[in-house]
């Protein structure tokens, strides 16, 4: 099994952060093995999730954190956004592409996020919700009929 490296962080709720969570998700993918391409969606796919956890979650009450644990191995990154809100029903989010939702000035973030990386799964936890993203590095695709 190849060596996995763990780091963990926690941002306020606060969008003022937002500039240095994406520098650390992008340091962290370039890290990982990434080109510019790759490291760019990383960084922007962990902007828009912790945009959503600040916002949605935590109301922007920066007395409460967004959890961020990164999974850096030499098949992927794994990006892990948890905020201490409510939570949401992913399915119940409008879908920005229809007509009614076209000029709407927000709804698009998970979209984006889906666009970004390989992988999201979304999970309520006791307190808050868990955004889970994974980018697999190029030559790094699982034959998953051999799995």
């Amino acid at each position: 099994m190849a060596q996995q490296h763990k780091i963990s962080i926690a941002f306020p709720s606060s969008l003022q952060y937002l500039d240095a969570l994406q520098g650390v998700a992008e340091n962290l993918a370039t890290v990982a093995g990434f080109g510019d391409e790759g490291r760019l969606d990383v960084g922007l796919a962990v902007r828009e999730g912790a945009i959503n956890a600040m916002k949605h979650g935590n109301r922007l009450d920066p007395e409460i954190s967004v959890q961020l644990r990164f999974a850096l191995s030499d098949k992927e990154i794994r990006i892990t956004i948890t905020d201490q809100g409510e939570g949401f029903v992913p399915e119940e989010t409008p879908d920005p592409t229809t007509s009614e939702n076209l000029w709407r000035s927000s709804g698009r973030g998970l979209l984006l996020i889906r666009s970004l990386v390989d992988e999201v799964s979304f999970k309520r936890k006791k307190t808050g919700m868990e955004l889970t993203l994974a980018k697999k590095l190029a030559g790094s695709e699982v034959d998953e009929e051999a799995s």
